[in-house]
């Protein structure tokens, strides 16, 4: 499941590619192109452009491309629930959460070919990749908000919680791994309204939002998280000693403790 620290690993694993001309591009099956019915000729302009950069916004990967004349367009890779990228065959993650063990090349589902191969290897095909996707549906990434912005998304809201915070187009990035991790660090009920939380609770949840970010992303990745092995039936909060409870909030599958989640 790559939420925001994974999609930063595959953008840094590009690092040494930028420079490198993009040399052919291959879809298969032609269905993971967006938007549906988009044809593979829409490549054909930025074939002999170069790699000038990359960026992350919320799980959704860029690749800037660019001719001597200025900027030709960008590559979007979406990464769905499976999605891993593969440079020159090695991939930053050596497999996700919740996806199959295999790592089968017929998953491989976007080629792009700069002198390095870069392969979107995606087991349940619910990634994507699209030329200029627009942006002006995705929220802020994550990791630039801060207690003023998070107050404001949640000022007035009746959603859930963790509804808000999993919802792309108002932040990007947070899947349900951080979520759930964050919420229970936080000592935060993930159903209650997100209009109800106060100054204090905002502000702790900015803080430990980063500080969530940066461990698990040294840890290794979304399923490194303090409560990840709480995640099963039985299982006793370290933090409180209450029994883990599981519910679907947001519609997701929900792990949190009564008893010190309020």
């Amino acid at each position: 499941m790559p939420e925001l620290i994974e999609v930063e690993y595959y953008r840094r694993s590009l690092d040494p590619v930028v420079g490198e001309k993009l040399r052919s591009v291959r879809i298969d099956p032609i269905s993971f192109l967006r938007p549906p019915g988009t044809p593979v000729s829409i490549f054909e302009h930025l074939i002999g452009a170069t790699l000038t950069g990359t960026q992350r916004r919320g799980k959704l990967l860029l690749l800037h491309l660019a001719d001597d004349d200025g900027p030709l367009g960008d590559i979007g890779l979406r990464f769905g629930m499976t999605g891993r990228l593969l440079v020159d065959g090695g991939c930053p993650i050596d497999r996700l959460e919740y996806s199959s063990g295999r790592n089968d090349p017929a998953w491989d589902r976007a080629t792009l070919d700069f002198g390095t191969t870069i392969v979107l290897r995606d087991q349940r095909r619910l990634g994507s990749i699209e030329v200029d996707p627009p942006l002006h549906g995705l929220g802020p990434d994550a990791t630039e908000m801060d207690a003023v912005a998070w107050a404001n998304i949640f000022q007035g809201r009746r959603k859930s919680l963790k509804g808000v915070l999993l919802d792309q187009s108002l932040v990007a990035g947070l899947g349900n791994l951080l979520t759930d991790e964050l919420l229970w660090r936080c000592g935060l009920d993930p159903g209650q309204p997100a209009g109800g939380l106060d100054r204090a609770a905002i502000s702790h949840l900015s803080n430990e939002l980063m500080v969530v970010i940066e461990e698990l992303t040294r840890r290794g990745g979304s399923h490194s998280g303090d409560s990840f092995s709480l995640r099963s039936a039985g299982a006793i909060c370290s933090i409180c000693g209450c029994p883990m409870e599981h519910a679907t909030v947001a519609a997701r599958s929900t792990w949190w403790c009564r008893g010190h989640q309020r």
